[in-house]
């Protein structure tokens, strides 16, 4: 059940309780006359038994002017006893009027003590409903703290995942780069490649040309050698061959030449194999590598593709976060004035509460003649709605207990 709602149904059944107290005043203050005096019975002094009936309510309406009331009960006397005379029945009135006063003075003081606790137990409850209400408040500004500190660190989550992906797209550029260079590397290695293996091939056949002519230029010198001889033979029988030895010594010597030429050549060439193997080892390893390099770069790029995937789905979540703490943010905001309005409306109703009371008090104070009473610190009295929904009750019985224990209209006649 609502504050207000509450607060409506006490104040109604405190209202409810006033005017009880009200209409015995009336009753108590109203001017009759003699007849209606004897017509309405005197009130009992002590409360009727627990299953016995009460007495008759009083009579609810005065009669109008020049109109006489209903007449008194008559009591006939028993055959032989004296009725009542008026000194005993004034005395009886007297004794029932004291009575009466004694019960309203300790109704007031009951009043006064209830009055005081109901004071005790608003101040204690207003108490525990400001400091639940300033808890809350406490609660909410610490929670819009965290989400305002959550905000930025989402925030700087952000950037840093953007600058993560910019790092990212930077890298797999790069890469890719990488990947052109080593991919046009591979296919120059591969073309010196094969170079080298056409160099070794050509060396091979210039190696097996200049062992060729090496094998001629020495049959040659062979047979020059033995010509030599030959002529050496005829120059000393007498023959003039002095020309065909010198043709002979320069065959000789030529063929000497070449051969020299020729093994130089195959030395040349043999080193030239030499190097061209070694580069195609070079040049198969630079692909092996820039293969590698290949595959770590595509890897890297992959690599970079999910880290960008990630920041995006960070960022998307950070966004999404942000937007849950601001809606934190305006709800918290919402419940701090809605605490605010509380409490503004808890001091209204409690002000309109404790005006009902005081009204009822001094209304109680007019019938019995006494001041009404306050609290016990000298205060003025305040109520709650939840202080007048625990006494609703009790004051609904307080009241049915005055309309028989207050003192009746007609005792002031005699």
């Amino acid at each position: 059940m609502k504050r207000t709602t509450l607060i409506a149904i006490t104040v109604g059944a405190v209202l409810g309780t006033a005017a009880t107290g009200a209409y015995a005043q009336t009753q108590s203050n109203g001017a009759v006359s003699p007849d209606q005096q004897q017509q309405l019975p005197a009130p009992q002094a002590n409360p009727p038994a627990v299953g016995s009936a009460g007495p008759r309510a009083p009579q609810t309406t005065a009669p109008a002017v020049g109109q006489a009331g209903p007449s008194a009960p008559a009591t006939t006397p028993a055959v032989g006893q004296a009725g009542p005379g008026p000194a005993a029945d004034e005395q009886d009135i007297h004794h029932r009027d004291m009575a009466d006063g004694r019960a309203d003075r300790q109704d007031v003081n009951r009043e006064g003590a209830n009055t005081a606790a109901d004071h005790h137990n608003i101040d204690q409850k207003e108490q525990n409903e400001r400091r639940d209400i300033r808890s809350d408040e406490r609660g909410d500004a610490r929670s819009i703290g965290q989400n305002r500190a959550d905000i930025r660190t989402d925030r700087a989550d952000i950037a840093q995942s953007r600058a993560n992906i910019g790092a990212n797209e930077s890298n797999i550029a790069q890469n890719q780069a990488d990947i052109r260079t080593d991919r046009a590397d591979i296919a120059q290695d591969k073309a010196n490649v094969r170079a080298n293996e056409s160099n070794i091939a050509q060396n091979r056949a210039d190696i097996h040309t200049d062992r060729a002519d090496i094998a001629q230029d020495k049959a040659n010198m062979r047979a020059e050698q033995g010509d030599l001889r030959h002529d050496y033979a005829e120059q000393r029988a007498g023959v003039n061959e002095q020309s065909a030895i010198s043709q002979a010594h320069a065959a000789i010597n030529t063929d000497q030449q070449d051969i020299s030429k020729d093994r130089s050549a195959i030395h040349t060439d043999a080193h030239n194999i030499g190097t061209d193997q070694r580069n195609i080892q070079v040049d198969r390893s630079d692909v092996a590598q820039d293969r590698s390099a290949i595959h770590t770069d595509a890897r890297n790029i992959g690599t970079d593709q999910n880290n960008i995937r990630n920041d995006r789905s960070n960022i998307a979540q950070d966004r999404g976060a942000i937007h849950t703490d601001a809606n934190n943010i305006r709800t918290d905001r919402q419940d701090l004035r809605a605490d605010h309005h509380d409490m503004r409306t808890d001091g209204q109703d409690i002000r309109n509460a404790s005006a009902v009371t005081t009204a009822q008090q001094q209304r109680v104070a007019s019938n019995t003649g006494k001041p009404a009473s306050q609290s016990v610190n000298g205060a003025k009295p305040q109520l709650t709605a939840s202080t007048l929904a625990d006494n609703a009750a009790a004051n609904s019985k307080k009241a049915q207990n005055e309309q028989t224990t207050h003192k009746a209209w007609y005792h002031w006649v005699w």
